[in-house]
């Protein structure tokens, strides 16, 4: 069994779970539907409201991301079922790519229908050229999909579903809901300690503002539509953001398998 075959069979049990439907409703509702009450309820040029409407995703996909994936292999390990892929020839890496993967895979459907419905919406109330869609939707998935991968890593890490879905509640309050908090609590104790003058930021602190992944795909969709690829300010620009989400893929699911590498299936 490889990491493409675990992959499909994620996908084919969360489609006869609903769970893809399900995902695919909320994520619907939380990018097209709250985007058509701005776009119905604003005066603001089409192109313009993608930004809010982002940013309102911005605090809700993360959650739906981290819910989706952070059962993978915590329901597999409750259920017992995972005794019997590890009797099987996949590796408990191939099982953890493979969920990482069918995770992903129904991540990005949900957001892509989203996304899509969302331009669909914007264009029929307002009009407007279709080009910011790209850059809208992909940076929408990219975003879900580092989620995913948290959550992945999440659950790779947990013994226990109760626990892994704390965790995961846990780092939506602190990377998302809160954050604001966090960060006016580093800037109060930045200033009172004499590390940066009060309204001129450090490049440290201009770091912190785009720490949690959901803000560096914002910061990566604003550079993208005004034009900031590769700017000279790397806090203006597409690339840094961009590497920040990349960093957020890659170390919680190397995290979550060294922890799971060694752990005793029971």
């Amino acid at each position: 069994m490889s990491i493409g075959t675990i992959a499909r069979k994620d996908i084919a049990d969360a489609s006869r779970s609903k769970m893809l439907w399900v995902v695919a409703i909320v994520v619907l509702l939380s990018t097209a539907g709250i985007t058509a009450l701005i776009a119905a309820t604003s005066d603001i040029p089409a192109r313009e409201v993608f930004g809010p409407a982002f940013q309102v995703a911005g605090t809700t996909l993360p959650i739906i991301a981290l819910l989706l994936a952070k059962g993978a292999i915590t329901g597999e390990r409750e259920s017992g079922s995972i005794r019997v892929l590890l009797s099987l020839p996949p590796s408990r890496s191939d099982i953890l790519l493979g969920k990482l993967l069918g995770r992903m895979m129904l991540m990005l459907v949900a957001t892509l229908v989203g996304g899509l419905a969302t331009g669909l919406v914007v264009f029929a109330l307002l009009g407007g050229e279709i080009g910011i869609l790209l850059p809208f939707v992909a940076f929408l998935s990219l975003m879900g999909v580092v989620f995913v991968s948290i959550g992945i890593g999440v659950s790779a890490a947990s013994r226990s579903d109760a626990r892994a879905t704390g965790i995961a509640v846990g780092i939506y309050m602190i990377l998302v809901a809160l954050w604001n908090i966090t960060e006016g609590a580093i800037r109060f104790g930045a200033v009172q300690l004499g590390l940066m003058e009060a309204g001129n930021p450090t490049m440290w602190f201009q770091l912190v503002t785009v720490l949690p992944p959901n803000n560096a795909a914002i910061a990566a969709f604003q550079a993208t539509i005004e034009g900031q690829l590769l700017g000279t300010d790397p806090f203006a620009s597409v690339w840094l953001p961009v590497f920040v989400l990349l960093i957020w893929f890659v170390f919680p699911v190397v995290g979550g398998y060294l922890r799971f590498r060694n752990t005793q299936i029971g």
